[in-house]
């Protein structure tokens, strides 16, 4: 009589982890991978941009000096910051929080690091931080920036 519970318990229980690690995982899985044209033309990245949540992640650095921006990482910190004439934007890895001329921000998608070392950072963020405007193609998987 008993197993008649027990069993549908753990069979609930089973189904329940299962459920929030692969729920956990696919949070931090990018399910696709994207590009970037910036100003009529395609941007190369070392690091492929990746579309995590919906969001593109692009490796910071090249973003940030294509768009002709100053760059400091401190890898203690985890902080990155980027200047042009007028502009000052500061994130830090696996943090909500940015700053964009000392205005703070909420981020839809942390910037992170990966093993390899390439700190990504959302590109439709950057893009509307600098008054750029930005587009997304869903098919294609494209990000196209216009600063002009």
């Amino acid at each position: 009589m008993k197993l008649k519970f027990i069993i549908p318990f753990l069979v609930f229980i089973m189904a329940s982890v299962g459920c929030i690690s692969v729920s956990s995982v696919s949070a931090a899985t990018p399910t696709t991978y994207g590009s970037v044209i910036l100003d009529g033309k395609p941007l190369g990245f070392d690091a492929k941009p990746i579309i995590i949540n919906g969001n593109t992640m692009v490796p910071f650095r090249k973003i940030f000096e294509a768009l002709n921006m100053n760059v400091q990482w401190d890898s203690k910190t985890g902080n990155v910051t980027a200047q042009t004439t007028g502009t000052t934007i500061k994130m830090t890895v696996d943090s909500l929080k940015a700053n964009v001329n000392d205005k703070e921000f909420t981020l839809t998608q942390t910037p992170f690091n990966t093993p390899e070392g390439t700190v990504y950072v959302n590109l439709r963020f950057i893009s509307q931080a600098i008054g750029a405007t930005i587009s997304w193609d869903n098919v294609k998987k494209i990000a196209t920036i216009n600063t002009k």
